[in-house]
């Protein structure tokens, strides 16, 4: 008959909602799935909570085995408690899309989810940009995590990066060990021990916690238990910037070093390093050397190439554009200085 998705929040079950407790009491069957957050709750205080018996769902449960919960949702009325916003996890999307295909009724009650609560960080909502989960360091690779900061960084966006935790074993990241993993395995013009950071512990929580400063730093402290998460800034309204300084300790030394080191001095200090060691390793071709027609088309070329990466840079709105028309200016110049193109900039 119906298939109800019923959000928990962020804590525990005095988050639930009027709408959610009523929702859940109108139910024949009620489940609780806990695996993709960690809460501050049991399965008997969410019964009493809502006054209806609750039987806990396993990750295998709710993923391979979800034919059997549908099955009964299509004879009767089926909840499931979420942890956070019941809908933040595509495996409750997939749920629901396959109870439409079976003509299965589907209910959603909303809650808090990270998603928003990222808000009490002082940083815009607005700007925050694609958000990632940091697996641990034997289920998944840092890669997607650094260029998600990466991207993010180039448009000034926010990163929401959540830390990961199995239920089943009870390991999880902490705040330390997921700035360690992203520094250790980044680059250090992308994130270093000086780059800003937030960390953050049980949002939502009477005991949360939320700090923020240099990478290096944070990484001395301790957030006490899970769950965890973690933002690296983007660029930085002043009133963003305040928030940090105000409401979560952050010291201005590094609210002043992030701002230094926007996209453009970012880039800047990459391609400078780039060029002093070219410098330093250069070695002079002996001369005279004839340069053939083709070799002077193959330059005019690789210019071209350049522009079109600035155009299309520039459309996106990167901080690269500059640095591939520097690339066209450079050989064109030279082709020019060496007497083997004429034109008027």
């Amino acid at each position: 008959m119906t298939l109800a998705l019923i959000s928990i929040g962020l804590a525990d079950e005095k988050d639930l909602t009027v709408r959610a407790i009523e929702e859940a009491k109108s139910c024949d069957k009620l489940y609780a799935e806990t695996y993709t957050t960690i809460l501050n709750t049991d399965i008997g205080r969410l019964g009493e909570a809502v006054g209806r018996p609750v039987t806990p769902l396993s990750r295998g449960d709710l993923e391979e085995s979800s034919d059997a919960l549908l099955d009964e949702a299509g004879a009767k009325k089926v909840g499931v408690l979420i942890g956070g916003d019941c809908l933040s996890a595509t495996t409750h999307i997939g749920l629901l899309l396959e109870a439409r295909k079976r003509g299965i009724k589907t209910r959603v009650v909303h809650g808090s989810s990270i998603l928003t609560a990222i808000a009490e960080t002082g940083l815009s909502l607005y700007k925050f940009g694609r958000a990632v989960t940091l697996p641990l360091p034997d289920k998944g690779p840092v890669d997607t995590v650094i260029s998600a900061i990466e991207k993010n960084g180039e448009s000034g966006l926010h990163t929401l990066v959540l830390l990961d935790f199995e239920a089943e074993t009870n390991k999880h990241l902490t705040v330390a060990q997921g700035l360690s993993l992203i520094v250790e395995e980044g680059r250090p013009e992308t994130f270093g021990p000086e780059s800003l950071a937030v960390g953050i512990a049980r949002v939502g929580w009477d005991d949360g916690v939320i700090r923020a400063g240099r990478a290096a730093d944070l990484m001395r402290q301790e957030f006490g238990a899970p769950p965890h998460a973690l933002v690296v800034p983007g660029k930085l309204h002043f009133l963003e910037a305040e928030a940090l300084t105000t409401l979560h300790g952050c010291p201005k030394e590094a609210i002043d070093g992030h701002r230094r080191r926007g996209e453009l001095e970012r880039l800047n200090e990459k391609y400078m390093a780039g060029c002093r060691m070219a410098f330093d390793e250069l070695v002079a071709a002996p001369l005279p050397r004839k340069i053939s027609s083709d070799e002077v088309k193959a330059l005019i070329e690789h210019a071209e190439r350049y522009l079109k990466d600035a155009e299309y840079y520039a459309k996106e709105r990167k901080a690269t554009a500059l640095v591939s028309l520097g690339y066209v200016e450079g050989i064109l110049d030279a082709l020019r200085l060496l007497g083997l193109v004429k034109f008027k900039w």
